[in-house]
């Protein structure tokens, strides 16, 4: 048969208190922590081994288009020379010049000039006419305004006195040489001014027929 307790003794036994080192539970609490960590790193580990883990490709390099280089031709310099330095003349010798000056046979009697009576030939005293004024002839309104140029070749006759007779126009001309008048009337007038001594034949004025003149008409630049 069982033992039997009293009742007090059972009492006393439910109201006693069990007390544990505050140093224990610490030790307990913290080696539960490190069983967990440690069973953690493991199921990790596990994980990773299981998987099947493949590197990521690698990255091809980007393409880069093919240099054309010019060609580039070698410059030679060329050095030339150092040419000798020309070399001096001999000096000169010093000339010794005699200053001494004798005097000569030098004649010191005059004679009159001798006065003769030849006479002098025609061909002497002939000579062509010459020109000694010639005016500028007037330029053309009309030719200025149009920007024209040219000239006039005017045939005359020189008188006994200088003077022009009987001017008239051979021809006229621009400055790319066709035939024009414009100029006609100014060049008349101008040669009609003209002044020239003269032809003389054996000393005496002659007229002198067919003297042509070239009269040119150029605007200033």
């Amino acid at each position: 048969m069982g033992q039997a307790y009293p009742l007090d003794s059972i009492s006393q036994l439910s109201n006693r208190q069990f007390s544990i080192p505050l140093r224990t539970v610490t030790l307990l609490r913290n080696g539960a922590f490190a069983l967990g960590a440690t069973g953690l790193l493991l199921f990790g580990m596990t994980q990773l081994i299981a998987t099947d883990y493949q590197a990521p490709p690698e990255a091809l390099p980007p393409k880069v288009a093919p240099i054309h280089m010019p060609e580039v031709k070698p410059t030679v310099h060329r050095k030339e020379p150092v040419k000798k330095p020309q070399e001096l003349p001999p000096p000169m010798q010093p000339v010794t010049v005699d200053r001494r000056v004798e005097p000569g046979d030098i004649p010191i009697s005059f004679e009159p000039p001798v006065v003769t009576k030849r006479k002098l030939g025609p061909a002497i005293v002939s000579s062509d006419p010459l020109p000694i004024y010639k005016p500028a002839p007037s330029y053309p309104r009309r030719a200025l305004a149009r920007g024209i140029e040219g000239y006039v070749v005017v045939e005359f006759t020189i008188s006994k006195n200088g003077s022009v007779k009987n001017p008239s126009v051979v021809g006229g001309y621009d400055g790319s040489g066709a035939p024009t008048d414009i100029f006609n009337s100014a060049a008349l007038n101008a040669v009609e001014r003209f002044k020239y001594r003269p032809l003389l034949s054996e000393g005496q004025p002659v007229e002198k027929h067919g003297v042509r003149n070239r009269i040119t008409f150029k605007m200033a630049e």
